[in-house]
């Protein structure tokens, strides 16, 4: 009875905003516990456990917040997020986040998909930051959008300009075409592709498909270079292109 009574007046102290404005925090939970001290502060969330932050609202079976003002806030158990301002939402094991730096950091077979530009990702790990648009992506990358598939074991997805850098093996599929390179380059609006370093692939025969801008290199198929670009999948062929590059 004594430990419901605590839970309850806990509950009631905490489930006012904290804070005002894009700072303001509120949460719910099943049940409630918490300790404070001057090193540290700590209010621990279990049972269908929610804390929302501005427009950010995070949820899972387990949610901890410490630090002074609640600063950090770390979920555990079949965690879901989203975002209705930013337009993102995303799933994981667990996630942190700082609301001083606004920084979420994913891990776990952690995805974010991106309704706004139309982009869902996927890494064993992702750091996003709320206030710059900027998502790192580390292990297992895999980035789709509309026909453009990606594939690396590191990814810097800007969301604000919708470009992506790719490197560790990465590998770019649009429609049937394949690139490969040390390190690529995709301006997700246009379907622009830059490969940088071992360019390599394979370009499916199409009237309507432009070969990737590569210099002639040894052993690589089509003509490899350390730098190219395959230019968007609606550009017009060259009637006569220039010596070296390559054509489907």
């Amino acid at each position: 009875m004594r430990r419901a009574l605590r839970a309850l007046l806990l509950a009631a102290a905490l489930s006012p905003l904290f804070g005002a404005g894009d700072d303001a925090i509120a949460f719910s939970a099943d049940s409630m516990s918490g300790s404070s001290g001057k090193a540290r502060e700590t209010t621990v969330l279990e049972g269908n456990a929610s804390v929302r932050v501005g427009s950010l609202s995070i949820r899972g079976g387990r949610i901890e917040l410490s630090g002074k003002d609640f600063r950090y806030v770390r979920a555990t158990g079949g965690v879901t997020g989203e975002d209705t301002e930013k337009g993102f939402s995303f799933t994981c094991d667990e996630v942190d986040y700082d609301r001083d730096t606004q920084i979420a950091t994913l891990r776990g077979t952690a995805k974010l998909d991106d309704a706004k530009n139309e982009v869902a990702a996927e890494a064993s790990l992702i750091s996003y930051n709320r206030e710059t648009e900027v998502a790192i992506l580390q292990v297992a990358v895999k980035l789709t959008r509309r026909k453009i598939r990606c594939a690396s074991g590191f990814a810097l997805y800007r969301r604000s300009v919708s470009t992506l850098d790719l490197s560790g093996e990465p590998v770019v599929i649009r429609d049937a075409d394949e690139f490969r390179a040390n390190r690529i380059s995709v301006d997700l609006e246009t379907e622009r592709i830059t490969l940088d370093g071992a360019v390599s692939g394979t370009l499916k025969e199409s009237k309507k498909d432009a070969a990737p801008d590569a210099r002639a290199g040894e052993g690589q198929t089509p003509p490899a270079s350390t730098q190219g670009q395959a230019p968007p999948a609606d550009s017009p062929p060259s009637a006569q292109p220039p010596e070296g590059e390559a054509t489907p």
